[in-house]
């Protein structure tokens, strides 16, 4: 080892001596920043102190890598990352968010160093070195919370997916199946009577007639909701088609649509369409109500949609007595938009089902 070397490895190493003796004034800096920004992460506890220890996780990378004179990345380390990932896609928090606090904090490291190491024979050598640990450190980090974060998603998605197929499941059973099994057993009856009771077979076919056509009419409804493999490209359209094909008999349905459809990306439309949808069809068939309104208003920044009748009403804090998952799947699916969805209902004064999507487009194209 050249006399060069060593003193740049001495450098180095009386370089980390100073950085980890302001270690802690880093992480207070960072902390002061990411509160001053009324940075989300600040506002959790949990989720600041994840990131206070995965920025002291960063600095041990930065320390270990000036005394070995080469980056050094811990990728045990990772187990945290990936972590914070996970529980950042539970509560909502936008990678985004992530990208923003990491900023900080490589500003926090690097305004620091910059200062400490000013009385350095080669301060910009020792701060490249500095920076390129960071980075890789960083980076890793990232890769490992994107994805844990990627995968909860997945999850997530395919739960809803899997209440989306049970739902259809349920309606083809009750509605389809339910409608086959009266025909069949009035067709039955009717040849039963056919030639003891003529009347009584007449109206069996009768009722068998009525309960085919309804089939019918349930099972067109049904496979139009899943013929289309496109994504959905006008919400209004969408809400109409339904509408034309849903047994509204006896109900005084009213939709209204404001705003431009294009502030609105064609994935954010198809997922709002399943959701009125769902809120819709059980207003319809369980609500008994004699009005339904659909009120779906978009902004450049907000799609907000309602719908409310005037029927039966139910307690929101009790399970559904059919057992079925259709709250669940929707308030699923405007989670995954990082939406909201309130509902407001008491038993004989109606209902009111409620959903605020944010939208991360500007004025339409």
């Amino acid at each position: 080892m050249t006399e060069g070397d060593v003193g740049l490895s001495a450098e180095m190493h009386r370089a980390a001596d100073l950085i980890e003796a302001q270690s802690c004034e880093i992480l207070a800096r960072y902390e002061t920043e990411l509160r001053a920004a009324h940075h989300v992460i600040a506002s959790d506890p949990v989720a600041l102190s994840q990131a206070l220890v995965h920025a002291g996780q960063i600095i041990a990378d930065v320390l270990t890598s000036l005394r070995a004179g080469q980056v050094q990345v811990d990728r045990s380390h990772g187990t945290l990352a990936r972590t914070i990932g996970a529980s950042r896609a539970a509560s909502g928090v936008h990678p985004h968010e992530s990208i923003m606090a990491a900023s900080f904090f490589y500003g926090a490291v690097l305004s620091t160093v910059s200062r400490l190491l000013a009385v350095f024979a080669d301060p910009l050598g020792l701060f490249a070195r500095i920076a390129m640990t960071l980075e890789q450190s960083i980076s890793m980090r990232v890769r490992e919370a994107m994805g844990s974060y990627t995968v909860f998603l997945l999850e997530r998605m395919q739960d809803a997916q899997l209440d989306e197929r049970r739902r259809i499941a349920r309606d083809l059973h009750d509605r389809i199946g339910h409608g086959i099994s009266v025909a069949y057993r009035n067709l039955e009856l009717f040849e039963l009577y056919r030639d003891s009771d003529p009347e009584k077979s007449i109206a069996r076919a009768a009722t068998a007639e009525k309960a085919i056509r309804e089939t019918m009419q349930n099972l067109r409804a049904v496979t139009s909701d899943l013929h289309s493999k496109e994504t959905l490209k006008n919400l209004e359209k969408a809400l109409l088609h339904y509408l034309e094909t849903a047994d509204c008999d006896g109900v005084d349905v009213r939709l209204q649509s404001n705003g431009d459809e294009r502030w609105a990306r064609p994935e954010v439309l198809d997922e709002a369409f399943l959701m009125i949808r769902e809120a819709s069809h059980n207003s319809l068939r369980h609500a008994g109500a004699s009005v339904l309104l659909i009120n779906v208003t978009i902004t450049p920044h907000e799609l907000r949609a309602s719908v409310e009748d005037d029927g039966c009403g139910f307690d929101p804090r009790q399970p559904p007595e059919s057992g079925g998952v259709g709250l669940s799947s929707m308030r699923e699916r405007s989670g995954l938009l990082k939406g909201l969805m309130l509902v407001n209902s008491r038993i004989g004064l109606g209902t009111q089902v409620e959903f605020l999507i944010p939208l991360e487009t500007g004025a339409p194209a």
